[in-house]
């Protein structure tokens, strides 16, 4: 737990995730308020009640503001659920719950085990690989045929988002993660095209990317279209929640997005250099919003 105590104002963060990132976000976020109390919990399942009524017993002028609960958000996690909700958006993949609908034999298809996590449980085939794998809870999705590149390598974005008191704001910052090998090269399948954080994967700001003014119109295009089918789940984000969402994007060659998933509990530890400007910054401008009730000084833009 992080606390920071002075006499005109305090803030205590408690976390079981990530915590030197909360840490680093509570400090950024206590030097820009002028006084109060308040209390910020974000927990890796659900919030802590007792913790909670203990903080407005210790405190009596503290102002509590809690994760919402995982029941309010795996319809937005879930990959099964998002197909569902979303299949038809055109910032979404050509994705199917059943391999029988496919039609398209020439494209390559990604397999995704629902619940699953990190590129965990993720895999790519040809159509013919297709025929013999199970693919029972799992998603589907058609591989892009013509990603944007940087470097020659592909990239996929990751964007957050903030869910509170039935509002959605976006980060203006973000970061990229590129691929270890070429897209042209003779590597295979999984390498080429899933990218996931190893040791030396090279994370980059979004911003540093070719066009990236085009692509994050787009972005936010797809998070406008985001709210509509999720409206009925951010209206029940009440003015006490937060929710922290992990959007993951690929980019085509004429800078149009689609959006891969959406996490709801994801890792915010990635490196110093994406991690200062996007993890810790983006948290830090949420917290703000919630003292303040107001996006000055932050990078937030409300949807």
């Amino acid at each position: 737990m992080t606390t920071i105590l002075a006499s005109k104002k305090f803030i205590l963060t408690y976390t079981n995730k990530n915590g030197f990132i909360f840490k680093k976000a509570t400090n950024l976020a206590y030097e820009t308020i002028d006084e109060g109390q308040f209390g910020i919990i974000y927990d890796d399942y659900n919030p802590d009640i007792k913790k909670i009524n203990q903080w407005k017993k210790d405190y009596k002028n503290i102002t509590v503001f809690n994760v919402a609960t995982r029941g309010k958000t795996l319809s937005i996690d879930s990959k099964i659920a998002f197909h569902n909700k979303m299949s038809k958006s055109t910032f979404t993949p050509e994705s199917y719950l059943n391999k029988k609908l496919i039609t398209d034999k020439e494209s390559l298809y990604f397999v995704k085990k629902d619940g699953g996590t990190g590129a965990k449980g993720v895999h790519i085939y040809t159509y013919d690989e297709l025929q013999n794998i199970n693919t029972i809870n799992c998603v589907i999705q058609k591989n892009m045929k013509f990603p944007d590149l940087h470097n020659n390598k592909r990239y996929k974005i990751r964007q957050l988002v903030f869910l509170h008191n039935k509002s959605c704001y976006i980060h203006r910052e973000s970061w990229a993660s590129i691929s270890g090998v070429e897209y042209n090269s003779n590597s295979s399948l999984r390498d080429k095209h899933i990218i996931y954080q190893k040791q030396n994967t090279e994370f980059i700001l979004s911003r540093n990317l070719n066009n990236f003014d085009k692509i994050y119109k787009n972005i936010l295009k797809s998070i406008i279209e985001f709210t509509k089918y999720y409206h009925d789940e951010i209206q029940k984000i009440e003015k006490n929640e937060f929710v922290i969402l992990g959007f993951d994007f690929v980019v085509d060659k004429d800078y149009n997005v689609q959006i891969i998933e959406i996490n709801h509990r994801s890792n915010y530890g990635h490196p110093e250099n994406v991690s200062n400007e996007c993890d810790i910054a983006g948290i830090k401008d949420l917290l703000v919003l919630l003292i303040k009730k107001s996006l000055d000084g932050t990078k937030l833009i409300k949807i």
